[in-house]
């Protein structure tokens, strides 16, 4: 794997990027993506964005202000992606730049860098953009705290560390809104939300011994709620209330018929040594999935795996 300081001189040789997030996109994922380009943008490079997915509505207050280049003879950047399938359309596209912090990372790139289990990958975008010399002013400071905000659930995941403290500390020095990002991520609740999570709520189904909680989200719900699948950031943690839970599986409904299966886990127990058993991945205590069935065949596929690890 390459290091920082190489993959930063290299970075900073370019003369015009290509930044992909991942399909279905997260807090994090966009807030590095978008932070990155700005940063580099800001030296000289021209930069674009893209993903499948459009910005979730609940980030354009944050990516609005990014102006994209028309970036000709781009070389690629992969950001917070762990396999090709992740990126969608480009799955086929030879990255020059990889930039992750999922567990198993599959991305073929001429530059790597990968640090499993990193609370965020805007910690490592930070990191990248000190090791680069970059200022980072406080739309970039804004987009980096979003992404570890979101992606640790307020600083409440297991891969949260002394370093996400200390990169949100300098953040917040670079003038991040802590408060107001605080409290539009983690605290408020749209009324389509809302609804969303008495769905849940009324799914969920208990057993070994109150250690195993699943619930379902189908397309019919979220056209009930009046809410877009993009704007539900976090909500697989939301099964993770529960206290006597060991393992978590929420499943949701895709366009296709098909099933995407976020699965939470405590202790000894590793989420994704379980979503592996599907093809997926991700992080130690928190994992996703995709199976080739509906949500409810869905569920007693997954639910039969996870017993065995009770």
């Amino acid at each position: 794997m390459t290091s920082l300081e190489e993959l930063a001189a290299h970075l900073r040789a370019c003369r015009a990027v290509r930044i992909v997030y991942h399909i279905r996109p997260d807090g994090d994922c966009i807030g590095s993506a978008f932070a990155l380009a700005m940063a580099l943008q800001s030296v000289g490079i021209q930069t674009a964005v893209t993903g499948r997915d459009p910005v979730p509505a609940p980030f354009r207050y944050l990516t609005d202000q990014y102006v994209p280049d028309a970036p000709e003879d781009a070389v690629w950047i992969s950001v917070d992606t762990s396999t090709p399938y992740r990126t969608g359309p480009f799955a086929e596209q030879h990255f020059t730049f990889c930039l992750d912090h999922h567990n198993g990372n599959t991305i073929e790139a001429d530059y790597k860098y990968v640090e499993p289990d990193c609370g965020a990958c805007s910690e490592i975008i930070y990191k990248l953009l000190c090791v680069m010399k970059i200022p980072v002013t406080k739309p970039i400071a804004d987009l980096l705290y979003a992404a570890i905000v979101t992606d640790t659930l307020c600083f409440r995941t297991s891969d949260a560390s002394a370093q996400t403290f200390r990169t949100a500390a300098a953040l917040a020095e670079c003038g991040a809104d802590i408060e107001n990002i605080g409290r539009r991520h983690m605290m408020y609740k749209s009324k389509g939300r809302r609804e969303i999570e008495k769905a849940l709520e009324r799914r969920m189904h208990i057993s070994c011994g109150e250690q195993l909680f699943s619930s379902i989200i189908f397309r019919s719900d979220l056209e009930a709620a009046g809410i877009a699948d993009s704007d539900l950031e976090g909500i697989n943690a939301y099964i993770e209330q529960y206290e006597e839970m060991r393992i978590g599986v929420t499943l949701r409904e895709l366009p296709d018929g098909r099933t995407r299966c976020s699965i939470h886990t405590k202790g000894d127990i590793y989420a994704h040594e379980i979503c592996q058993r599907f093809g997926g991945g991700g992080h130690l205590h928190a994992s996703g999935c995709e199976l080739d069935a509906p949500p409810e065949q869905a569920r007693e596929i997954v639910e039969a795996v996870c017993r065995e690890y009770l």
